[in-house]
């Protein structure tokens, strides 16, 4: 069945308008970002033009003008007696949402962060081939993992100061695989989950996919403060708790050791589990000292983890670390979806676990010489807009003079740079996000160059100082966040 917008949520998703220009193309540009990253889904049925206008108060001219736009450009299809209707328009060439079809050839995209593989990876390959017949004389279903992987990742909890047997790990496909795997198992429709106020976006979807409520802390203070948590949990039982403490996404911030400890002892007071992404713990670029892993607080907690964003993307193999008692409850759930995860992919994972850390090391490198050269970039051509230096994680998150991200992105994509608003990353409070922007940088130097130069176009278009661009064609791709 169809998802019916109404005309209110649809004003909320939105946003304030910035009346920066013509109204009825800031609402169709915004429109079209809620399409691209997945805020409306293809399907939806929008409200009447009437409807529209009234929740945003505009003219009844200017939301007949968006629809019309939309319809141009091949997103919106509308019907008479029927309404409008959103089709997301994928090329027959996109097999994914994060290809660039053939014709796009010179767009940039700076929508997800995952890295390329880095030197060495092939010989994990190479040797995990050399090992593949032994693989083939079993069956190949894994339900709860590859057994030397499952030990190898136990032992490395071990070292952290987190006895862990491997009976404890379960093997998913990637992060988000766990994270949809942990909804399933253990989120009822109804129940709460507490997550920050600017987070992954896929990880609160898998969340409210299954019927949980979201309680979202509050912005404007510390991600990780312990008087909000406190007071959310205070208002209503909550079954669990999702956060990313170790080089937060988007904000590269870590939980120091003092909220690590009021969290865990406010989770545990309120019976809450605390479900928690460390798969960018890894990414330590300046080599900063962190604090114990989050399951040393509380034994309840839950630890997921990830091979994607500390070798590459195409490495799809993540895991989570569970008490005793949840394992058999997961792997029972996992498996009303898949057996397991590639048996051979696992193999290449222990190889890398196994080789001392070098291809982890060159990996690193990489990303930290790729950060300090769009740092050096985002200095040289944008110096007013406030651009910290994280210590690791795979993205700048930026701050920008004025409320003006779905503005910038919308043009930056007239000039070839796709980006992901910041409103994307806020559960709620949206209009925050207007002040902010992710980039990552895992993408070559030469590329990250040409990105900057092409933000700054948009960014000069944005505020005026610049000439508005019209694309010489329409630029369909569709672009994944990670």
């Amino acid at each position: 069945m169809a998802l019916t917008l109404s005309a209110h949520r649809l004003a909320q998703l939105l946003g304030p308008l910035d009346n920066s220009g013509p109204a009825y193309r800031e609402i169709a540009d915004r429109m079209r970002l809620l399409v691209v990253d997945g805020r409306v889904t293809d399907g939806s049925r929008l409200p009447s033009e009437r409807e529209l206008a009234a929740a945003l108060g505009v003219s009844r001219t200017t939301t007949t003008r968006v629809y019309a736009e939309l319809r141009d450009s091949g997103i919106v299809h509308s019907r008479q007696g029927s309404g409008s209707v959103v089709r997301v328009p994928l090329a027959a060439s996109s097999a994914s949402s994060m290809i660039i079809t053939p014709d796009d050839a010179d767009t940039i995209a700076l929508t997800y962060s995952a890295p390329v593989g880095p030197p060495g990876l092939a010989r994990a390959f190479e040797a995990a081939a050399a090992k593949l017949p032994g693989l083939l004389a079993t069956t190949g279903y894994l339900p709860d993992g590859l057994p030397a992987l499952r030990a190898i990742l136990a032992q490395r909890y071990t070292e952290q100061g987190l006895p862990t047997e491997p009976g404890q790990i379960v093997v998913t496909s990637g992060a988000m695989g766990a994270i949809s795997l942990l909804a399933r198992a253990l989120v009822d429709p109804g129940q709460r989950v507490v997550v920050e106020g600017s987070s992954y976006p896929h990880a609160h979807e898998s969340f409210t996919s299954v019927g949980a409520r979201l309680s979202a802390l509050p912005v404007d203070r510390s991600a990780w403060d312990p008087e909000a948590l406190a007071e959310t949990l205070a208002g209503a039982p909550h079954r669990a708790a999702y956060l990313i403490p170790d080089f937060h996404n988007p904000t590269a911030a870590v939980m120091s050791h003092d909220e690590r400890v009021a969290w865990a002892r406010e989770l545990r007071r309120h019976d809450v589990i605390p479900l928690v992404d460390e798969s960018l713990r890894e990414i330590n670029l300046d080599g900063v000292e962190l604090p114990p892993v989050f399951a040393t607080y509380d034994p309840r907690a839950i630890l997921m983890g990830s091979s994607s964003k500390a070798y590459w993307g195409g490495l799809r193999v993540g895991w989570i670390r569970a008490p005793h008692d949840l394992v058999m409850p997961l792997v029972q759930a996992r498996m009303m979806d898949d057996l397991g995860t590639s048996a051979f992919d696992q193999l290449v994972l222990c190889e890398l676990l196994t080789e001392g850390g070098q291809t982890a090391a060159a990996g690193r490198a990489r990303l930290r010489a790729a950060r300090d050269h769009l740092l050096a970039e985002m200095a040289r051509e944008l110096p007013d807009v406030e651009v910290p230096c994280p210590a690791g994680g795979l993205s700048l998150w930026v701050t920008l003079p004025e409320r003006m991200s779905s503005r910038l992105t919308a043009a930056a994509a007239r000039h070839g740079l796709l980006l992901t608003p910041g409103p994307r990353f806020f559960t709620r409070a949206a209009a925050v996000g207007e002040r902010h922007l992710r980039l990552p940088y895992t993408q070559p130097h030469e590329a990250l160059t040409e990105a900057v130069a092409r933000l700054r176009l948009a960014y000069d278009e944005v505020l005026g100082t610049g000439t508005p661009s019209t694309p010489s064609r329409p630029r369909r791709t569709l672009e994944m966040i990670a």
